[in-house]
C-alpha cells in the first residue's frame, strides 16, 4: 500500500513525449515574393503536420546573407535551410550547370517535369552526396525568362544584334547573350530601372510577372517571349539535420513540400498572365518569336562549351527531349 501510495502521488506524464525541433529558413526575398509566400506555406503546413514539431522562422529581405551566402550556411551546418536558386550549385557540383542552359525548355511545365523527374533528381541526389544539402521543392519556376527592350521586337536571333542587355552575374547567361550578338550587362536588379531609364541599356530579361515590379512598361517598349530559359529555385537543406528527424516528420515534410509547390506552380501562371495583361494595357507589345530551333542553333557554342560539364550533349539532348 506505501509503494501504491508513492506512485499515486507521482506526477502523470504524457505517454509520448513529443520531440520538437526549431530551424531557420532563410531567403534573400520579401515575404511578397511568390516563391518566399510558397516558403511560408511549407513552413505553415510542416508545423501543422508535425503538430508542431518542426518549427521553422523564416528570416527573409537577406536577413542572413546573399544566396550564395545562405546555401554555404546550411552546408555548414549554420542555419538548417535556405530558399536559393538552382543556379548557386554549379560551383560544387558542375553537372548541375545542364538545367541552367539556354532554349531548352519549352515552358515552365516542361522544366517542372525535367528538374523534378529523373534527369533532375539524378543530379540533386549527387549534390547531397557531394556536399551534405538536401533539396526539397524543386523546380520552383523562375522564368520562362525573356527579353524586354526599347529598341526593337525580337523574332529572331538577328534581332539581338548590338542590344545592351542587363543580365545577371551568371556565366551562363553571359555566353548565352554573347552568342546571339548582344551585349550582356550584369548588374544589380535594383540599377536596372534607372539605366534603362537613362539610356545606359537597351533593355534586360526577366520572366513575365516581374515587368511590374519594376514598371517596365516605362523603360521598355518591347517584351519578346524568346523564352531563353526557365529558371528555378528550391529549398536547400542540411541532410544531417533532416536525417535526424523521426521519419514521420520527414514524410511530413516531403507532403508538405508537394502541396506548396502545386500551389505555387498554379499561383505562378496566374501571375505571368496578370503582369503580361497588365504590361500590354501599359502599351507594352508583346510577341513570341519566329523560330526556337534559330535560337537553338545560334547558341550552339554554349552547348558545345558546358557540354564536356554536364554529360555531354547526349545530356542536353535528353532535356531537350523530355516530353
Amino acid at each position: 500500500m506505501a509503494a501504491t501510495a508513492i506512485i499515486s502521488v507521482l506526477p502523470m506524464l504524457p505517454a509520448h513525449a513529443q520531440q520538437t525541433f526549431d530551424a531557420t529558413l532563410a531567403s534573400v526575398n520579401s515575404p511578397d515574393f511568390l516563391t518566399v509566400q510558397a516558403m511560408q506555406m511549407f513552413i505553415d503546413l510542416a508545423r501543422e503536420k508535425t503538430e508542431g514539431g518542426v518549427n521553422f522562422n523564416l528570416a527573409a529581405n537577406g536577413q542572413m546573407g546573399s544566396q550564395k551566402e545562405t546555401y554555404e550556411q546550411v552546408m555548414g551546418g549554420i542555419i538548417e535551410a535556405a530558399h536559393v536558386s538552382g543556379s548557386v550549385f554549379g560551383a560544387s557540383l558542375p553537372e548541375l550547370q545542364l538545367l541552367q542552359l539556354p532554349f531548352l525548355y519549352r515552358d515552365n511545365a516542361h522544366m517542372v517535369r525535367v528538374v523534378s523527374g529523373e534527369i533532375g533528381q539524378g543530379l540533386y541526389d549527387k549534390l547531397e552526396e557531394a556536399t551534405g544539402v538536401k533539396v526539397l521543392m524543386l523546380a520552383l519556376a523562375d522564368g520562362p525568362r525573356s527579353v524586354w527592350n526599347n529598341a526593337r521586337p525580337i523574332r529572331t536571333p538577328a534581332d539581338m544584334n548590338g542590344l545592351t542587355i542587363r543580365v545577371p552575374e551568371n556565366p551562363i547567361m553571359l555566353d548565352t547573350f554573347q552568342a546571339l550578338g548582344a551585349l550582356p550587362t550584369p548588374m544589380p536588379f535594383g540599377e536596372v530601372y534607372m539605366a534603362a531609364k537613362q539610356g545606359v541599356i537597351d533593355g534586360g530579361e526577366s520572366p513575365p510577372y516581374a515587368l511590374g515590379e519594376f514598371r517596365a512598361w516605362e523603360v521598355g517598349k518591347y517584351f519578346s517571349l524568346d523564352m531563353h530559359t526557365s529558371g528555378h529555385a528550391v529549398l536547400a537543406i542540411n541532410a544531417d539535420w533532416y536525417n535526424s528527424l523521426p521519419e514521420n516528420y520527414q514524410a511530413a515534410l516531403e507532403e508538405a513540400s508537394a502541396e506548396s509547390v502545386a500551389w505555387f506552380n498554379v499561383e505562378l501562371e496566374k501571375a505571368n498572365e496578370q503582369a503580361m495583361t497588365d504590361a500590354a494595357s501599359h502599351g507594352m507589345e508583346i510577341n513570341e518569336v519566329d523560330d526556337l530551333d534559330a535560337f537553338r542553333e545560334a547558341v550552339a557554342p554554349v552547348y558545345a562549351k558546358y557540354a564536356p560539364i554536364v554529360g555531354g550533349e547526349a545530356a542536353i539532348q535528353a532535356v531537350i527531349d523530355t516530353p
